[in-house]
């Protein structure tokens, strides 16, 4: 909380600089003066740096979970909803990405010019060095998100100032991923290995990029970055999985990046999200909350069909919730929803005591994820090397927890027996944070698997549409092939 008590207290004050520079800016003609006038102290250039972690709340939240899960075989949108059609039925059009285009430049933007005017400033070298790897790093981030969603994007590594630049072509997904690797990598020499709860460090560039060079299935450099972390010794698995996810728990041992959030100040959206959806009549929100929750998204049946019995799978899903109170009693889904309606809800990200206000931090990449992808890596780089078994089992003996029968520990599969156990193991204890479709996409099983479960999925889809006003205003910016 103090963490998150001093970036508010610093964006205060960069909102205060801005506005008292507002006559200045007024009197000059747009570009002559800038946002550069602002940058004189180190004090100016660590307000700046919170202002791009501001702009990286846009990419995750619900953003995340509609691109991540509900466009794909674990989530679906809940019976009581339509909200959520387009994603759920793929008939999204391209003004869907125009807030995350927008949402992703401007970081960007902002990243370029912490970057960019901090270098000029003088103070100690180090810590200067640091805010510029620290932007840059962020800048990546944004660039990883847009260039997975929709393939390659205009590069900007200056910041734009009116309309210059405004031409710039798409650059191709190799070049925008060797920005990504480029920058992430100097901030995993360049960072130190500490930072304050939400900031950027040295391992959360590791293991980034261990998490981006598997999307590109360079197993090898995959490998050496999850090993730095699991090497590092900083980090380790909560012993009860439920932990994950409670606020009680926030930036604990297993959380290498989380977005920050504060009940009151900045609330989470996700456990709303993920709640039964109010009803009206007896069952309405006297069972689930004091307040009417929104609650929109639901897993799947063949989530649910699919996930073996296990504790982990406890936490995950219920097919029931206690009264608000802890004392009425219990209501099952289908009281309230009727018979295979609306069976289970996800569970997971509960936070009934504040739902609408919640400050559960999102999970970035956490522990439990390196380990999975260094098993699935070193599957690929050397399958005869049972350390891959040593990383996925520690990950299924948490998730049984302390039931021998329950996720026994996997030995003597086949190379390809191991892909699909590993994928498995990260489609049910990474469910719900983001990463099912991606993974699916990068293995070459997404348009397989959602047509198995009915889609009409055509295979230009694999990509999203680039936003058709964008197109518009830039002539040179060539749409997504299909859209």
């Amino acid at each position: 909380m103090k963490n998150i008590t001093y970036l508010t207290g610093l964006m205060m004050s960069l909102a205060v600089c801005l506005t008292s520079c507002e006559g200045d800016l007024e009197e000059n003609p747009a570009g002559n003066i800038s946002i550069a006038n602002f940058y004189s102290s180190e004090d100016d250039a660590v307000a700046g740096l919170y202002g791009v972690y501001n702009a990286v709340y846009s990419l995750y939240g619900n953003t995340a979970i509609n691109y991540g899960e509900v466009n794909a075989d674990n989530a679906t949108v809940s019976p009581n909803v339509s909200d959520l059609f387009e994603w759920d039925e793929f008939t999204y059009s391209n003004e869907v990405t125009e807030g995350f285009w927008r949402s992703a430049y401007d970081g960007i933007n902002l990243a370029n010019e912490v970057a960019l005017y901090t270098a000029e400033i003088d103070f100690d070298e180090e810590k200067r060095a640091d805010i510029v790897s620290e932007a840059k790093a962020l800048r990546a981030l944004f660039y990883w998100h847009l260039v997975r969603t929709m393939g390659g994007v205009p590069i900007y590594e200056t910041p734009t100032i009116g309309f210059d630049a405004v031409d710039t072509p798409r650059a191709t997904a190799d070049e925008v991923y060797s920005l990504i690797t480029r920058d992430l990598g100097e901030a995993a020499l360049e960072l130190p290995e500490t930072s304050l709860a939400g900031r950027l460090n040295a391992h959360i560039a590791d293991a980034l990029l261990a998490r981006i060079y598997l999307y590109r299935n360079d197993f090898e450099n995959a490998l050496v970055h999850a090993k730095r972390v699991i090497d590092s010794g900083a980090y380790d698995l909560f012993d009860d999985y439920a932990h994950i996810f409670k606020t009680e728990h926030n930036n604990g041992i297993e959380h290498i990046y989380q977005i920050q959030y504060l009940s009151g100040e900045r609330n989470n959206p996700i456990p709303g999200s993920f709640g039964p959806r109010a009803l009206p009549g007896s069952y309405g929100n006297s069972f689930w909350a004091n307040t009417v929750v929104g609650g929109s998204i639901a897993p799947s049946t063949e989530f649910t069909d699919d996930n073996p019995i296990s504790y982990r799978r406890s936490v995950t899903i219920a097919d029931s919730y206690e009264h608000i109170d802890g004392v009425t009693g219990t209501i099952t889904m289908e009281e309230a929803y009727g018979p295979g309606v609306y069976p289970y809800y996800v569970s997971k990200f509960d936070d009934r005591a504040n739902e609408l206000q919640s400050g559960v931090n999102f999970n970035v990449i956490r522990f439990a994820d390196v380990l999975l992808i260094a098993a699935e890596a070193l599957n690929e780089v050397d399958p005869a090397d049972n350390n891959k078994y040593t990383w996925i089992n520690r990950v299924r003996e948490r998730a049984r927890n302390g039931v021998e029968t329950d996720l026994p520990d996997l030995a003597g599969l086949s190379q390809d027996e191991f892909r699909t156990a590993v994928l498995e193991e990260r489609r049910f204890e990474l469910a719900f944070e983001g990463q099912r479709a991606w993974d699916l996409k990068r293995r070459g099983e997404f348009l397989n698997v959602m047509r198995d479960q009915g889609k009409n999925v055509e295979d230009y889809k694999l990509l999203f549409p680039i936003p058709n006003n964008q197109v518009r205003l830039n002539p040179n910016l060539t749409q997504n092939e299909g859209w």
